[in-house]
This record gives C-alpha cells, sequence and structure tokens, in this order.
C-alpha cells in the first residue's frame, strides 16, 4: 500500500473518530485530545531534536536531518488535529465552564489558552521555516528555536495535560512529557530512515539508547517526586493512574522502555536494521499506551467504549502523520534530484 493510500485510509478513521463526537461529545474529545496530543508529539518533537542536532553535530547529523525535518514540517497537521480541542474545552477541561479565582482563574481561561497554544504553533512554524529555508547561520536559529521552544512547550504540554485536573500541579511534568515527544519524533524518523538507508545503525542505536534512559529517567523520578511529598491533591493524580488496568497499562509502557533498553545494550541488535525498525515500532506503541494513560483516567476507571474512541483517533492520526512525513520527504528529495 502506497503512502497516498495509508493516508486517505488515515483521513477516513480521523473522520470517524471526530464524528463519535456527535453521540458522545466529552467521551469522543478526551479521546480526539489524548491522540492529538501524542501525535502533536512527531513535528514538535522533530523540530527541537533537529535543532538540537544544528548545535552538536556529530555522527547523527549526516543522514537524519531530512527525515526529521520531513516530520516537522507535519506542524500544519498537529495544528488541525488540536482545532476540535480548542472548540471543545468546555466539554474537557472543568475550569473552562466555572472561573476559577485569583492568578489560577487568570491563566486557566479560554482565550489565554487558546492565545498559548497559537503562540506555540506560530512561532514553531517561523523557527521551521527559517530552519528548512536556510536564511539564517543554522546555529543562530537552533539556539533561537531552543530558547522559545522548550519554555513554550512547558506552558502548553501543562495546559493541554494537567490542567485536566486543575488542583494537580507539576514543575518536572513538561520534562517528562517533552521526553515522550522527542523519543517518539525520533524513533519514527530512524524507522523511515531505516527503510531506505539500511546501512545507518551504530549511530541510531546509540541515540536510542539515550532518549530511552531520558524517558526511563524523568518518568521515575516525576513519579518519585511526587509520591514522597504525600501530598493528597498531587499523588490522587498518581493514584487514579496506577489502579486497576490503567496501572497495568503503565506497567506496560515501563516494561517495553526497559526491554527496548536491554535490547539496544546488545551489539548484534544494534547492528540490525530490521532489530532497530522493530525496536522503534515497539517504543512508538509504548508512546501511544502512554498518552491514553495521561488523559484518559481524568475521566474514571477504564471502560471499553472511550477506549476504542481514543484506539481509532490515535490510528487515524496516526497514520495520516506518519504517511505525510513519508510523503514530505519524497517530495523534497524529488525538489533536490537534477532534472
Amino acid at each position: 500500500m502506497s503512502a497516498r493510500h495509508v493516508l486517505l485510509a488515515g483521513l477516513a478513521l480521523a473522520a470517524a473518530a471526530l464524528l463519535a463526537v456527535l453521540a458522545a461529545p466529552a467521551e469522543a474529545l478526551r479521546a480526539w485530545l489524548a491522540a492529538a496530543v501524542l501525535w502533536s508529539g512527531l513535528p514538535l518533537g522533530s523540530l527541537g531534536l533537529a535543532l538540537t542536532m544544528r548545535l552538536t553535530g556529530g555522527r547523527w547529523d549526516r543522514a537524519l536531518p531530512p527525515f526529521l525535518e520531513a516530520g516537522a514540517l507535519t506542524l500544519p497537521l498537529a495544528c488541525a488535529a488540536l482545532l476540535p480541542v480548542l472548540l471543545g474545552l468546555g466539554a474537557l477541561y472543568p475550569w473552562a465552564g466555572e472561573p476559577m479565582p485569583g492568578f489560577q482563574g487568570a491563566w486557566l481561561a479560554p482565550l489565554p489558552f487558546v492565545l498559548r497554544t497559537l503562540i506555540l504553533f506560530l512561532g514553531a512554524g517561523a523557527i521551521l521555516w527559517a530552519l528548512v529555508a536556510r536564511r539564517a547561520p543554522a546555529g543562530a536559529v537552533a539556539a533561537a528555536g531552543l530558547l522559545f521552544l522548550l519554555p513554550m512547550q512547558t506552558f502548553v504540554l501543562t495546559d493541554w495535560l494537567l490542567s485536566l485536573a486543575p488542583g494537580f500541579h507539576s514543575s518536572g511534568f513538561p520534562l517528562y512529557a517533552m521526553s515522550g515527544q522527542f523519543n517518539l519524533a525520533f524513533m519514527a524518523a530512524a524507522a523511515l530512515l531505516l527503510s531506505r538507508q539500511p546501512r545507518h545503525t551504530e549511530a541510531l542505536g546509540a541515540i536510542m539508547i539515550t532518549l530511552t534512559l531520558t524517558w526511563l529517567y524523568l518518568a521515575f523520578t516525576h513519579y518519585i517526586v511526587i509520591w514522597s511529598g504525600d501530598l493528597a491533591p498531587l499523588v490522587g493524580w498518581y493514584r487514579e493512574r496506577l489502579g486497576g488496568l490503567w496501572g497495568a497499562a503503565y506497567g506496560f509502557c515501563a516494561a517495553v522502555e526497559t526491554g527496548v533498553l536491554l535490547a539496544l545494550l546488545v551489539p548484534r541488535l544494534r547492528r540490525s536494521a530490521a532489530a532497530l525498525r522493530a525496536i522503534a515500532g515497539a517504543a512508538i506503541l509504548a508512546r501511544i499506551v502512554e498518552a491514553a494513560w495521561l488523559v484518559l483516567p481524568a475521566a474514571g476507571p477504564m471502560r471499553v467504549w472511550p477506549l476504542l474512541l481514543y484506539l481509532l483517533a490515535a490510528c487515524g492520526l496516526g497514520l495520516v502523520f506518519l504517511s505525510a512525513q513519508a510523503l514530505i520527504l519524497d517530495r523534497r528529495v524529488a525538489a533536490r534530484s537534477p532534472a
């Protein structure tokens, strides 16, 4: 099946997930939010990695940039995917219909929420244009881009995810969430690269180890700092996500990431393009489960209907984003080839 056919299939699944909003607005929008936040990590994580590469250099800088830039150029799709969330704030966020007092009320209000999201995407779009158009020194673009992207991501990820429970707050959560975005973006780019240029394995395997260790460290640190504080409003956020089937889902994520790390420590597997592609696929699967774990428990224990809606939205948007990345890469390669 060609990338265009995959794109059309993804659009059909995504449309079906959106139509479900007519039948169950709150549940379908919550499922859509989880899927949209998940796959918006592809362009935002790709952009962050591409900017980082411009500052660090190294072996990974030789083959990955076109693949990461193609992932970053799916940014308009992320804007479109998050539009239903912005239109349905009242059905998702408890603060949207009941003004809160003090600074929290000024921060958690529909207009500031939308403005912060717009600022992130407009700024990311400007940085991406400067990066791919090569109109400014790459180092200056990368430094300025990261100085903008990291704090804005901190604000917006807190908006999208943590404000589902306004009583919960964590300064370490945005870094944990961004590590998931970087992980998703790199694994998608690596899988695409290895499908076309299977000789690039050693450097990719080393970076996979780094990103996996980063996720494991930040996930564990976020958990242990919150739990050791023993503050009821904060611990409650974890309690509703670590009980029953939701706890099993997060255990699955942790087990997959640990398995990925152990597999990457085997030199023979790091030298195998097929093995690295399978490892990248497993890491992406962990991100899909993690996104559900972050968003869906806000509505209570795991239920079949919301989970099915999430799988429909996540599969649809995933096919759209990944096929668009491949199509953009092909078009950019064709444009640079001699006639």
